[in-house]
């Protein structure tokens, strides 16, 4: 399994710019993340028609050379955004090669009946929005219990709210309706930040959590420990059944489960042995008292 370490950003667009990536990555450096994932989009809603049924997902970006050059300071993960309108997606992301090269898939809902679906049967990690498209989309209290239940996460990006204003105030609303509806459980905060100026510190981040509505807990975790929660369901959804070799650094003692009864036994028929004889020689001494009283009535 893949090692990560906090800070995490899980949404970091792809460029195909390389100097543009660099400068993400580097400034990621600066500001303390360990663990971050390259986003790329598939719009499934405009998939053409003669392609159903067959490989429609691309594959992921060659991100091999950053890795290499970020290998000491980032661990770099590649992720995929569904954006997508009816439950036709299920069938495609079923039958996908392409999909399973991916660490993290998210969906991202653009009706109201594919959030139901998101939050309930979506085979996915991660359920985001579309912070341009605004608050159109707000989440039932019993579909995020039920998400919540199935280990999905939901996602806040903070930089399209740096960027514009009317992003914020959608971005506050939907924030605020994860609060309403489940308490703002299994949220997780990433940048979605398309250049190095959007970019914030994971501590800075953390402190949004009282604009979002979230508890200070709740915010330290939104950058660490539920985004490496939601690592490990991926890594346990792509790779399916696993074998697991745990070795110990001390001495292992083998020991016969039978040997141990055997004595144990042994001990307690001793015991009882040692009891029986106790009580056989006061039965003797009772019995030579008695018969002395006897001889000398006599």
């Amino acid at each position: 399994m893949e090692q990560t370490r906090p800070f995490y950003d899980f949404s970091i667009p792809y460029n195909k710019d390389d100097k543009v990536m660099r400068g993400l990555l580097n400034e990621l450096v600066e500001l303390g993340y360990k663990t971050i994932a390259i986003d790329q989009s598939f719009d499934h809603s405009k998939k053409e028609a003669g392609k159903r049924g067959s490989e429609m997902f691309p594959e992921p970006y060659k991100v091999e050379h950053l890795r290499k050059e970020f290998r000491d300071q980032l661990r770099i993960l590649q992720r995929i955004t569904i954006l997508y309108v009816d439950v036709n997606v299920a069938h495609a992301m079923g039958v996908s090669l392409n999909l399973r090269k991916f660490n993290i898939i998210a969906g991202q809902p653009k009706t109201d009946a594919a959030l139901t679906h998101c939050c309930t049967a979506f085979n996915g990690d991660l359920i985001t929005f579309d912070p341009v498209a605004g608050s159109r989309l707000l989440v039932n209290r019993k579909a995020y219990q039920v998400a919540v239940r199935r280990g999905m996460f939901f996602e806040i990006k903070y930089a399209p709210a740096i960027v514009d204003s009317n992003n914020r105030k959608d971005m506050i609303k939907v924030a605020q309706n994860y609060c309403t509806k489940g308490k703002s459980k299994n949220i997780i905060f990433s940048s979605g930040a398309a250049h190095e100026f959007q970019l914030r510190g994971p501590y800075d981040v953390a402190n949004l959590a009282f604009i979002f509505g979230l508890s200070e807990d709740q915010g330290k975790n939104a950058v660490d420990r539920h985004c490496r929660q939601l690592f490990l369901k991926a890594e346990s959804r792509r790779l399916g059944k696993t074998i697991m070799f745990v070795k110990g650094n001390g001495p292992i003692v083998f020991s016969d489960s039978s040997e141990d009864e055997k004595s144990q036994e042994d001990d307690e028929m001793e015991s009882l042995k040692t009891e029986i004889g106790e009580e056989d020689a006061s039965e003797v001494k009772d019995e030579n008292k008695q018969a002395n009283k006897r001889l000398k009535v006599a």
